[in-house]
């Protein structure tokens, strides 16, 4: 199953590029396949997970380790620690206005002006990358970040979807998307966890 949804979102986007320019942001982004825009410094990240840790879940065994850096509950054990790259959408909403207008002149001292005027909405989307830290354990998921961190109970895991390069948790209505640099990992402990 995890060899069936590996597909490398790089991939999928370089089958379909398309570049505009966002006039507000003054980048250039690229158009993905759900016609979200992805911004194209997507970072690129150095695992954290050693050699030893890696072998141990590819054989299908739960690692265990206590890292200082966050706080765990009784009967609580960390299982994976990596780096990663949390992708929030942005959005922004622009007007866009198109105007025409016609002068006739009748007479020496008699004209007449007709104009008209359209003013649409325009939104654009894209991603924005939050690097931090993930950690999976018996009980969460815990992305510490400077922004946009966040704490999930295992418990509240719908499905996640692991991709070569990345996963996407999906907690009722809510979907995380983040980046990895060995997202089968991730994948793998959390079949193992839940």
């Amino acid at each position: 199953m995890l060899q069936q949804a590996n597909i490398r979102i790089g991939e999928r986007i370089r089958k379909k590029i398309l570049w505009s320019d966002m006039a507000s942001k003054g980048k250039r982004v690229i158009a993905s396949l759900f016609g979200i825009h992805l911004n194209e410094d997507t970072p690129q990240l150095q695992s954290l997970v050693p050699q030893r840790i890696s072998s141990e879940i590819m054989t299908g065994q739960l690692p265990s380790f206590s890292p200082s850096t966050i706080m765990l509950g009784q009967n609580e054990t960390c299982h994976f620690m990596d780096k990663a790259a949390l992708a929030v959408k942005q959005k922004e909403k622009s007007y866009q206005t198109h105007r025409s207008g016609n002068s006739y002149r009748l007479t020496k001292n008699y004209t007449i002006h007709s104009s008209n005027g359209r003013t649409s909405p325009v939104e654009q989307e894209w991603f924005e990358f939050k690097e931090g830290v993930v950690f999976v354990t018996n009980e969460r998921i815990i992305f510490v970040a400077p922004e946009h961190g966040f704490e999930k109970k295992i418990i509240n895991l719908t499905a996640f979807i692991p991709y070569t390069d990345a996963i996407a948790l999906q907690f009722g209505s809510q979907t995380i998307n983040l980046i990895l640099p060995q997202s089968q990992l991730i994948a793998m402990v959390l079949q193992m966890v839940h």
